[in-house]
C-alpha cells in the first residue's frame, strides 16, 4: 500500500534555527523514522527568512510552487504562516498569536500581514496544530473558532538534554535563553539582577531593537558589568551554557510553549518562570514560579534555588522525570493522526 506523502515546511531550520526552526527540524527528524509516511522537505537552501520581504516570497511564492510539485497527499507549514492560494488538505502548527495579541512590535505593513491576513488564512486549514492546551485556548478565542478543530501535539525535548552533566562556574550566573524581544521580558530579569549583587545575567538569543532597552536599563541600575548578551549561539555553546549555570530565568509574559525551561528541566537545571497558563501546564511544580513582570518575586526565587537543600533536589528530580514525557516520537504520532485525519476528511469530500 502506498504511504502518504507529506511535504513538511521546513525552511526555518536552515541557517541559523530558533524555536521555529528546532521544531521543524526535529519534526522531520521524528516522522521520517517512523517509517509509514514519505516525507517531503519543503525548502530552499540560501534564502533567508529572516527579512520580510523574504519571508513573504518564501510565504506565497516559492513555499506553495514548491508545495505544488512536490507530489503530496497533504502539506504541512510549521511557521504558522500560509500562503494566499491555499493548497488542501493542509495542516497549519500555530505555535502562538504573537501579532494578533500585540505582543511583537513592527512596522504597519508587517503587523498587517502577521496580526491580520495571517489570522484570517489560518482559518483555512483543514486542521490548526498547537503545542499546548494553553495555546489551543488561545487560538481559538484569537481566531475565533471551535477549540475541537485544534489538535495538540506537543513539543519534544532531544535526548542531547539529559546527558548534559551539570558543572555550575564558581562566579554563579543566572541564564536566559530566547530572542531578546518585548514579551520575553528580559528587562525583569535585569532588574531582578540589580537585587542579587553577587549574580551574573547572560542571555543566549538574536537581539531585536528591545535589547537596547534592556541595556539602558541595565546602565540606569548600574548592572551593565553583570549583563551579558552573548547573541545566536550554536548547539554546543548553549549545552556548555545550561551546563554551567546556576538557574534557567524565564520571565516571557507570552509564549504557545516555551521549549528553554523544558530543557533545562532535562538537565536537571533548575528554572524560575513567570507564572502563566503555559508555563504552569508545561513545567507543573518543578519550577520557581513568580508574577510576570515581578523583580522582587523573581530574585527571591533565584536566591532559594542558590541555597540548595532537599527542595531544590526533589524539584530538579521531578523535573528529569517531566521533561522525559515530552518526546518527539509522541509528537509525530500526534502529528500522523492528524495526516490520516484530514486525508480521510478529503477523500470522503471527492465525489464518486
Amino acid at each position: 500500500m502506498k504511504q502518504p506523502r507529506v511535504a513538511l515546511e521546513t525552511q526555518f531550520a536552515l541557517s541559523r534555527p530558533t524555536g521555529l526552526g528546532v521544531y521543524a527540524r526535529r519534526l522531520a527528524a521524528a516522522l521520517g523514522a517512523r517509517g509509514d509516511l514519505d516525507v517531503v522537505e519543503l525548502c530552499e537552501p540560501g534564502l533567508d527568512v529572516w527579512r520580510f520581504d523574504r519571508r513573504l516570497f518564501w510565504d506565497q511564492v516559492r513555499a506553495p510552487l514548491l508545495a505544488r510539485f512536490s507530489g503530496a497527499d497533504v502539506v504541512h507549514f510549521t511557521g504558522g504562516t500560509l500562503p494566499w492560494r491555499t493548497p488542501h488538505p493542509v495542516v497549519l502548527t500555530l505555535h502562538d498569536l504573537v501579532w494578533l495579541r500585540g505582543a511583537n512590535r513592527g512596522r504597519a505593513y508587517v503587523r498587517w500581514y502577521f496580526g491580520r491576513l495571517q489570522p484570517w488564512l489560518a482559518r483555512r486549514a483543514d486542521a490548526l496544530v498547537v503545542d499546548s492546551e494553553a495555546a489551543r485556548t488561545d487560538v481559538a478565542d484569537g481566531l475565533g473558532i471551535d477549540p475541537a478543530r485544534i489538535a495538540v501535539a506537543g513539543v519534544g525535548v532531544e535526548e542531547a538534554f539529559f546527558e548534559i552533566e551539570r558543572n555550575p562556574t564558581a562566579e554563579p550566573f543566572v541564564l536566559a535563553v530566547g530572542t531578546i524581544e518585548g514579551r520575553k521580558d528580559l528587562a525583569t530579569a535585569v532588574r531582578a539582577l540589580a537585587r542579587l549583587p553577587d549574580m551574573r545575567l547572560v542571555a543566549a538569543g538574536a537581539a531585536t531593537r528591545y535589547a537596547d532597552e534592556v541595556l539602558a536599563l541595565a546602565h540606569s541600575l548600574g548592572v551593565a558589568g553583570r549583563l551579558e548578551l552573548r547573541g545566536y549561539v550554536d548547539d554546543a555553546s548553549l549545552r556548555e551554557l545550561y551546563a554551567t549555570a546556576l538557574a534557567l530565568v524565564f520571565p516571557s509574559r507570552y509564549e504557545g510553549f516555551g521549549l528553554p525551561p523544558l530543557q533545562a528541566l532535562a538537565c536537571a537545571l533548575p528554572v524560575a518562570a513567570a507564572r502563566t497558563p503555559v508555563t504552569r501546564e508545561v513545567l507543573g511544580t518543578s519550577a520557581w514560579f513568580f508574577e510576570p513582570g515581578d523583580d522582587r518575586e523573581l530574585a527571591e526565587a533565584i536566591e532559594r534555588i542558590a541555597s540548595g537543600g532537599a527542595e531544590v533536589d526533589a524539584r530538579l528530580r521531578d523535573g528529569v522525570a517531566r521533561a522525559r514525557s515530552f518526546t518527539w516520537e509522541r509528537v509525530a504520532e500526534k502529528m500522523a493522526s492528524v495526516y490520516r485525519s484530514v486525508l480521510s476528511q478529503s477523500l470522503n469530500r471527492q465525489p464518486t
